[in-house]
């Protein structure tokens, strides 16, 4: 498998890293362009960590104002190609500057994705409800497939204590690789637009349709992080199932998930105490909803909860976007009704990244005088251990 070597990339001014995507010939700002995204590509970075990297903010014309301002290779790229990403009057800053930049040097196009994601943020700041940020423990960039990874134990009796007497082994955990790759798949989608409209129109335009993108490629790779999560990742099996009831939840009467803290508790104990604690649960909307009315006041108790008052004294507390706690709740359109994923975050999921796939993208906007807004990456899933989550039935 291709490892990359983040040290042959050689840090310059941005002058001589970007500067020849303004030539005035259209052809050599293309040609530039080309160089650049295959120099990205081959180090196996997008074009925003790429510039990053490779422009020194302490070398060039400019180095005394970028330092000033603290600004990273990639800012100082975007300050010297003239693009600008939001409106700043005070500054003399307009945004139209940069659909004029891209208009008239092609070239430049190789930064259009990453200006339009800035401009989002800016404008907009949207929560992504359904992430992968929430689920995933590390992420890392690879090249090509990777095999799936599986721990074996030893044979040594002593190994849950950990505890190891004068000359005794060592337990010892044998890491070893499958003949099965992780699944590679490519999530997102795009917006063309055509030359009349880029002459007419500002960039701003574009900025609720780029943030629907943005969400359905977040809830996309969710889905297929939870699908593991369930199902296994061919090595590791499928989550095991335990019913809520089993630790005392009580369904008579109308009961319902919200109703059951005790039994939640209890699992959450359990699992802790057999060395698997479960700091994020992941469920869907309905199963959030339950939560969130499980800590609903008392009428006529200034206190709070009757779950909190437990919380106070040492019971398991729970994190949702409203509230502060100990296990972190995850949400997932993707989770099965009545049923919540309890794991470990940092020991359970790994999320892959192929190099070159979004950068490969950038290649798209500088073919032809349409301009195009595309949002994708190319991720996989797989399992560092096995046993570190378990799915819970919440209604039996």
């Amino acid at each position: 498998m291709k490892h990359f070597d983040l040290t042959n990339v050689q840090r310059q001014p941005v002058e001589t890293v970007v500067g020849a995507l303004i030539a005035e010939s259209g052809h050599d700002s293309r040609e530039a362009a080309t160089k650049l995204i295959a120099q990205a590509r081959e180090v196996g970075l997008g074009m925003r960590d790429y510039l990053t990297l490779a422009v020194d903010t302490r070398q060039g014309d400019n180095s005394a104002r970028f330092l000033e301002a603290g600004l990273t290779g990639y800012e100082a790229a975007l300050d010297h190609l003239d693009l600008p990403f939001h409106n700043d009057l005070s500054q003399g800053v307009l945004l139209q500057a940069a659909s004029d930049t891209f208009q008239k040097f092609p070239g430049t196009r190789a930064l259009f994705p990453e200006v339009i994601d800035d401009m989002v943020r800016w404008k907009d700041r949207q929560d992504q409800l359904e992430s992968t940020d929430h689920l995933v423990g590390q992420r890392r960039t690879i090249a090509g497939s990777e095999l799936i990874s599986t721990v074996v134990e030893d044979d040594s009796a002593e190994r849950g204590t950990f505890i190891v007497s004068e000359l005794a082994n060592i337990p010892v955990r044998t890491i070893r690789t499958s003949q099965t790759t992780v699944g590679m798949f490519k999530h997102g989608s795009a917006y063309r637009t055509s030359y009349e409209f880029n002459r007419r129109a500002s960039l701003d335009i574009l900025t609720p349709f780029a943030a629907r993108v943005q969400r359905q490629l977040e809830i996309s790779k969710t889905t297929a992080a939870v699908s593991v999560l369930v199902n296994g990742d061919g090595v590791n099996p499928a989550a095991p199932i335990e019913n809520l009831s089993s630790h005392g939840a009580d369904f008579t009467g109308g009961k319902t998930l919200k109703d059951n803290y005790r039994a939640l508790a209890k699992f959450l104990m359990k699992r802790a105490s057999e060395g698997n604690p479960v700091d994020t649960l992941c469920g869907n909307f309905d199963t959030y909803v339950e939560l969130m009315f499980m800590f609903m006041p008392v009428l006529n108790n200034k206190d709070g909860s009757d779950v909190e008052k437990i919380q106070a004294i040492g019971g398991p507390s729970l994190q949702l976007p409203i509230m502060g706690g100990t296990v972190k709740f995850a949400l997932s359109s993707a989770v099965p009704a009545n049923r919540l994923i309890a794991f470990s975050k940092a020991e359970t999921l790994e999320e892959l990244i192929e190099a070159g796939a979004a950068i490969s993208e950038n290649e798209q906007s500088i073919t032809n005088q349409a301009l195009t807004y595309v949002r994708t990456e190319t991720t996989g899933y797989k399992l560092a251990f096995g046993d570190t989550r378990t799915m819970l039935v919440t209604n039996a």
